[in-house]
């Protein structure tokens, strides 16, 4: 068998393999050798099952996605700082593989693109999490590389920087345009990086937590859940019925609040201001609401590890009221969205992410699901019911799907927020606990999409984490839906993404 014969590119046959030789139900060592050969020949048959990539200096790893939902996470040792790169068969790891490089020095073999990420060429040492980081002789800032089309065309450059006060999220955007349309779109990231993954190595699952919770805000509750979820699974601790049904609550008062602020952005940007005033009105009532129920307008650490937290009595006492304001809203927006001259017009066949590309960069959420893609992690997540998630999809792929969606989602979360109130939750059954005890996955579905952990947990701290955003797989997917679009509809474009800078760069 050839590395990459596709008769070895089953995802399914692969971890069953792996489950019989290595009794784990998710977390299976690769030799090189296996690595190269086998998941790259299952990322080759279908790339949307990757999730992410992370290391830790002795070892890469990589996060896949199952098509019942559930996650794995393969990992192969690092031989002299070297690996096989998995973007030759998946394009949605060019970005991890070039954070891993910049961040350990770890080079991908093989890789599509190694510019960096993160490394600007202004940091004070060069490749900062390595065993023996290299100081910096001589910095040197990065450029992009030169587009030919464009230059044989006379054409122009359109750029726009993370100071400029565009709009977009913090972070530098060049769009080639030698006429009329956009025919190449880069980002550069690195701006909004903070060094998440290593600020929480050795700290409490409290302090983790409280950090987890402020890297995104408009997804700080997903990520408080998956990493609870995950440090739960690699302590085998069990949560309490009354703690997954809070989190169930916080999740969807959330999506509703960040819904309503993309909503917004994208209606600003198309100049529809009557449904952009009306969902920033919608979102402040929201915020006030959990103000007055949790104590914190924006959620932040209502989740906690295990027991305790913020508990979800005060939204129980005012239940009914806000679900009847929801649903009323629900119908005013859906009616602004549709109204003639409205941004339902506007955003119509604009941005178009085709199903093969959201399939090729395994994107989630509302974007996956507006260009046919199904799957929602809340149909694997403690508190859940799979008849409370829709199963439909768009088929267009356009700005137009993604904010019918948002609409659908916020339906969505209102038939949720019933619902949760009827149910009486027992103890979760729990799984044996596999033979690398200390480590867990977890993960939540945010408001754009699905949030991944990887945790390994010694003495009671966290030793490692992987962290697999969303945002990274979205930033590739909105420079596709960006080429042949007009210049002046990138900010639309841009914002029916979602994008979040703080999410990509970490």
């Amino acid at each position: 068998m050839t590395p990459y014969d596709d008769s070895a590119g089953d995802l399914a046959t692969l971890v069953a393999r792996c489950r019989a030789e290595q009794d784990s139900p998710w977390r299976f060592s690769l030799g090189e050798e296996q690595w190269r050969r086998d998941l790259l020949s299952c990322l080759m048959a279908d790339p949307s099952s990757f999730v992410g990539m992370w290391c830790d200096g002795v070892a890469v790893f990589a996060m896949l996605a199952l098509r019942d939902g559930q996650a794995v996470v393969f990992s192969t040792p690092v031989e002299m700082r070297r690996y096989w790169g998995l973007s030759c068969a998946c394009p949605a790891a060019v970005p991890h593989e070039r954070v891993i490089h910049d961040l350990w020095g770890v080079e991908a073999l093989n890789a599509r693109d190694l510019r960096p990420w993160l490394d600007h060429g202004v940091w004070g040492v060069t490749w900062p999490l390595a065993e023996h980081p290299v100081p910096v002789q001589a910095g040197s800032v990065i450029e992009f590389p030169e587009i030919a089309e464009v230059a044989r065309a006379g054409g122009t450059i359109c750029e726009y920087g993370p100071a400029d006060g565009g709009f977009h999220t913090p972070a530098y955007l060049r769009l080639a345009v030698p006429g009329a349309r956009v025919i190449d779109a880069q980002w550069w990231m690195g701006y909004a990086h903070r060094g998440i993954c290593a600020g929480m190595r050795g700290r409490s699952p409290a302090q983790a937590l409280r950090l987890a919770g402020r890297i995104d805000a408009a997804a700080t509750v997903a990520h408080q859940a998956a990493l609870a979820r995950a440090m739960e699974s690699a302590t085998a601790r069990v949560v309490d019925g009354r703690t997954i049904a809070a989190r169930v609550v916080f999740a969807e008062m959330e999506r509703v609040a960040s819904i309503l602020f993309d909503i917004a952005a994208v209606a600003n940007a198309a100049g529809d201001l009557r449904l952009a005033r009306a969902c920033e009105r919608a979102r402040e009532h929201v915020q006030e609401f959990c103000a007055m129920a949790f104590g914190s307008r924006m959620l932040m650490d209502v989740v906690a590890f295990g027991h305790g937290g913020t508990g979800a009595s005060g939204f129980s006492m005012h239940a009914e009221t806000f679900r009847q304001w929801l649903h009323g809203t629900c119908a005013a927006l859906e009616d602004l969205y549709r109204r003639p001259r409205g941004l339902g017009g506007l955003a119509r066949g604009l941005g178009i992410l085709s199903p093969d590309m959201a399939r090729q960069l395994g994107v989630s959420g509302v974007v996956a699901h507006a260009s046919a893609r199904e799957g929602d992690a809340r149909q694997v997540t403690s508190g859940y019911h799979d008849a409370w998630i829709p199963a439909g999809v768009e088929q267009a792929g356009d700005v137009d799907a993604r904010m019918r969606m948002r609409l659908v989602a916020l339906r969505t979360s209102l038939r949720i927020l019933g619902e949760v109130e009827k149910e009486t939750y027992a103890p979760p059954a729990r799984a044996p606990v596999p033979p690398a005890a200390g480590e867990g996955l977890g993960w939540a579905e945010g408001p754009r999409g699905t949030v991944r952990y990887w945790v390994r947990m010694e003495e009671g701290q966290v030793r490692d984490v992987g962290i697999c955003d969303p945002a990274l797989a979205h930033m590739l997917a909105s420079e596709v839906a960006m080429r042949g679009a007009y210049d002046t509809d990138m900010a639309v474009i841009m914002r029916s993404f979602g994008l979040s800078a703080a999410g990509a760069d970490l």
